[in-house]
C-alpha cells in the first residue's frame, strides 16, 4: 500500500465526520463564532475597566434624570396603546 492511500484511508473517516458537522453549524453560528473571536481581539487590545467605571459613575451621579427618563418613556409606551 503506497503512502497516499495510506493518508486516504485514515483520513477519509474524519473528512466526512468534519463534513457532517460542518453542515449542522448554521449561519447564524458562523456569525456567533466570528463575533465572539473579535470581541475577545478587541478586548485584549483595549483595556475597558475604565470605561466600566465611567459608566458606573454616570449612572451615580445621574441616577434620578434616569429613572425620570426611563418613567417617561414607558408612560409614553403606554399611551400608544
Amino acid at each position: 500500500m503506497n503512502n497516499q492511500t495510506e493518508n486516504y484511508i485514515i483520513l477519509k473517516p474524519i473528512a466526512e465526520r468534519f463534513n457532517r458537522i460542518a453542515k449542522e453549524i448554521s449561519d447564524e453560528d458562523i456569525k456567533y463564532i466570528i463575533k465572539e473571536a473579535m470581541w475577545e481581539q478587541i478586548k485584549s487590545i483595549f483595556d475597558f475597566s475604565r470605561l466600566e467605571e465611567l459608566t458606573y459613575e454616570y449612572i451615580d451621579k445621574n441616577e434620578e434624570d434616569i429613572k425620570q427618563m426611563i418613567a417617561d418613556s414607558i408612560i409614553d409606551r403606554l399611551r400608544c396603546r
